[in-house]
């Protein structure tokens, strides 16, 4: 029997760092949203164990899987003490490597959700499989429900969102430059963060325009880093279609940017202008 999950891609509409902790992580408070882009991740029980990897940005993971994040977090599974029967795992891999997007994060997360459906846990126990995630990566537990989202603290903290604007197209693209999320913050100087008085005030419902002028505090260390960055921002900033645009920005630590529009035709007029100039893009749709 096969249990599926998608792994949606991440994208932080802001990202404000407001400090550095003790245990060497930053502080943050970030606003997250979802794509429908995703990758896919099935786990068989009739077929041997072990992880597979296929899809177009399979190769790069390919070299080391037993490293994969994916299988240290089947480990994690069994050290806690649940028993899932033996599994294969197969993950289709559409979401660009170290791209800010959180693909591996969103990986693990769907694998977590797939093992919780395959052991019909109850909703005590599946709480208790979720509460691994902040353990295996930052980024997971955010990744665990789909859709608008407030990160805070070092990213475990997350809390429901809700946007005024309705159902937002979203273009997704990338210079085809991997950069490692350690590389980014290992440049960022105490002068590119943010005030630690920003908030989202809970349970209101914030306007893209106010999240978006927040920005994203590891642009400047991101641009130094890549520079293509800031001439994929640019071309997305000067496109024919940038007048329909409601905003621009970076994801997570780079070298990703999204652009977003009420428009699925504006968002895939913006593909075909970036692709023609070597750019990896996709249009896509934001998940509410």
């Amino acid at each position: 029997m096969d249990w599926n999950s998608p792994a949606p891609a991440k994208i932080n509409l802001s990202l404000n760092i407001t400090g550095r902790r003790a245990d060497g992580y930053h502080d943050l408070i970030s606003f997250a949203a979802f794509t429908s882009y995703a990758d896919q991740l099935t786990i068989s029980d009739d077929r041997p164990t072990g992880l597979t990897i296929g899809g177009p940005f399979a190769a790069e993971l390919q070299k080391n899987l037993q490293d994969n994040l994916i299988n240290k977090t089947r480990n994690a599974v069994l050290a806690a003490g649940f028993k899932p029967q033996p599994h294969h795992i197969h993950l289709e891999k559409y979401i660009p490597i170290s791209s800010g997007l959180g693909g591996g994060s969103s990986d693990v997360a769907a694998y977590l959700r797939c093992l919780a459906d395959m052991m019909e846990l109850s909703l005590s126990e599946k709480q208790r499989l979720f509460c691994l995630a902040g353990d295996i990566g930052t980024d997971v537990p955010v990744c665990l429900r789909p859709g608008y989202q407030i990160m805070q603290g070092d990213g475990t903290d997350v809390r429901p969102a809700k946007i005024k604007e309705g159902h937002l197209h979203c273009a997704l693209a990338n210079p085809g430059n991997p950069i490692l999320t350690a590389t980014i913050f290992s440049a960022l100087h105490p002068e590119n963060y943010s005030s630690n008085l920003i908030s989202f005030p809970e349970q209101d419902t914030l306007q893209l325009k106010d999240v978006l002028a927040l920005g994203n505090d590891l642009y400047k260390p991101a641009i130094r880093i890549c520079p293509q960055i800031a001439t994929l921002i640019h071309q997305m900033k000067n496109s024919s279609v940038t007048e329909r645009l409601l905003g621009v920005g970076m994801s997570g630590s780079g070298a990703s940017c999204f652009a977003l529009s009420t428009s699925q035709d504006i968002v895939s007029q913006l593909c075909e202008e970036l692709n023609a100039f070597g750019f990896w893009a996709v249009a896509t749709s934001l998940i509410k």
